[in-house]
């Protein structure tokens, strides 16, 4: 009998699959199909012993689709003040495997998430959904560097592979290189073309100092971003050719941004030279495309160009939450693409199922479609997640005043926002009052911001909050305030179900078309 199948139809039959499914298989995950070259389009074939060799690999793991987590790398020998250090080597080998196509890899923060815990790989494995789970160690002396690192079936908690790596310090980068490959030929993973490559630190001083900006930054506090940027910039002064310093400066710009923490023209302008300064150096990194395109859509309102940024950053980086993050967040749903903005970040939420803010973005977008059931799934399941979380316990209030229910859904609210001291939170409780009836409330907070301006400048956005909860036609104005300023806020208004009682007047339709979201 013969190996070899001389059509994509005899391909289909004996893998028991449509062509489209085969098709995406051959890209991205390597399917052995081959062309033969000749006039017209160019026939296909494969040879039976390939096709099953590699589905061989690709049962490998116990799933169809290659998946793994990488766990923080434990620092042995006392070194506990460099934990960073262990960080750091993961992180970056799990930002190296989301550049393979096909290979699905939890995200830092849910991976992360296990630390210290004694938990068995095939539990972490289930809670997280992937086949496999890299653990290993790190070990730092005089100068030397000793990784230990094991790849291990979720499934069944089987080996799939190990190394110990010794070698100088300097060599760390390599150690990452041959790590992130090695993982990639154990899950038979394909490997893109130059996918594990990127400019690297010359300096390890500056390297280290990256690492340590970005574990700072994961506490999420103004204090936090504030000693963050100060090591990523000293980072690119030490060695001002090292990118990913400027790609980390960019993304904490857009966070501090987004949090109101910093004037919103300075936090974007600080973006907007990040990001050029990565892109010079090194034009592959996806994220910093994926910053691109969410500046151009709020800086500049250029959709088309945001599009074709995002575009460059799905390529380059596929499976980066943080690229599916941005892309149906800050393009799709201020396009008001709910749908597919819904799949994108649930695609996100695959590969980092334990981040709060993954849960509660979905719950954002749902709450855009009216599915309002939907959205509550999301925001309990962020505060099981992290129950000290004000922020998915207030919009539980929200979801709760559009569907009717003042008392319960006010109460929420309140609760919620308690202790918060902010210009905008208290424009936020203003907003839910009015919804909920409260209309005297409302105008009291409204009045109160209005003062405050007068002396010392308060968030538009805030503002215009408390005068749609009081009723008052000045919401308009300090909506349009809210755009020249450039607040990320202002690219959610066209479906958030927060504006409803604005949306049927001509000037709210006059403010979409300001950010080009709207015809005309």
């Amino acid at each position: 009998m013969s190996d070899r199948l001389d059509s994509w139809k005899d391909i289909c039959t004996f893998l028991g699959r449509d062509r489209r499914t085969l098709m995406r298989w051959e890209h991205e995950r390597g399917l052995p199909v081959h062309r033969v070259p000749g006039a017209g389009k160019p026939r296909v074939y494969a040879t039976k012993s390939e096709l099953e060799a590699w589905l061989r690999g690709q049962t490998a793991t116990g799933s169809e689709h290659p998946s793994v987590a990488v766990l923080p790398f434990a620092i042995l020998a006392g070194d506990k003040g460099s934990e960073y250090f262990g960080d750091g080597l993961a992180d970056d080998i799990i930002n190296a495997l989301t550049r393979i196509p096909g290979l699905k890899v939890t995200a830092r923060t849910s991976s992360f998430a296990f630390r210290g815990q004694e938990r068995d790989v095939r539990q972490i494995g289930a809670q997280l959904g992937v086949a496999s789970v890299l653990e290993g160690s790190v070990r730092r002396d005089a100068g030397r560097v000793r990784v230990c690192a094991q790849l291990v079936g979720a499934s069944d908690g089987f080996h799939l592979w190990s190394e110990t790596f010794d070698r100088q310090l300097t060599d760390i980068f390599a150690i990452q290189d041959q790590i992130a490959n090695a993982i990639a030929a154990a899950l038979s993973a394909r490997l893109a073309p130059h996918a594990i490559v990127q400019r690297r630190a010359a300096d390890l001083e500056a390297y280290e100092l990256w690492l340590k900006g970005r574990a700072i930054e994961m506490a999420y506090t103004p204090e936090s971003t504030t000693q963050a940027r100060l090591c990523y910039e000293e980072a690119s002064r030490r060695d001002p050719r090292f990118p990913q310093p400027y790609v980390s400066l960019a993304g904490l710009m857009w966070y501090t941004t987004t949090f109101g923490w910093i004037a919103p023209r300075t936090g974007l302008a600080a973006m907007r030279s990040a990001i050029d300064r990565a892109l010079a150096l090194d034009d592959s990194l996806g994220e910093a495309h994926a910053l691109d395109g969410a500046l151009r859509g709020l800086l500049d309102f250029d959709w088309d160009a945001a599009g074709r940024a995002f575009d460059r950053a799905l390529k380059l980086n596929p499976s980066s939450p943080a690229v599916l993050l941005h892309y149906g967040w800050s393009y799709l749903k201020p396009l008001s693409r709910l749908t597919e903005a819904a799949t994108v970040v649930g695609r996100a939420l695959e590969m980092d199922p334990l981040a709060p803010l993954m849960h509660v973005t979905l719950g954002l977008i749902r709450c855009g479609q009216r599915d309002f059931a939907s959205a509550d799934t999301s925001f309990e399941r962020a505060l099981g997640l992290n129950p000290g979380l004000w922020w998915p316990r207030f919009l539980l209030g929200v979801t709760a005043l559009v569907r009717g229910e003042r008392e319960r859904g006010l109460a929420i609210c309140d609760e919620a926002l308690e202790g918060i001291q902010s210009p905008v939170a208290a424009g936020a409780r203003a907003k839910a009052h009015g919804f909920a009836g409260d209309l005297d409330y409302a105008h009291k907070v409204l009045d109160e911001l209005l003062r405050t301006n007068e002396k010392t400048p308060v968030p538009p956005l805030a503002i215009a909050w408390a005068c749609i909860g009081a009723g008052d036609d000045r919401a308009f104005d300090w909506l349009g305030r809210t755009i020249e300023a450039r607040e990320p806020a202002c690219l959610q208004i066209a479906s958030n179900p927060g504006y409803d009682s604005l949306s049927g007047d001509p000037r709210f339709t006059a403010l979409l078309r300001r950010m080009h979201l709207a015809p005309g």
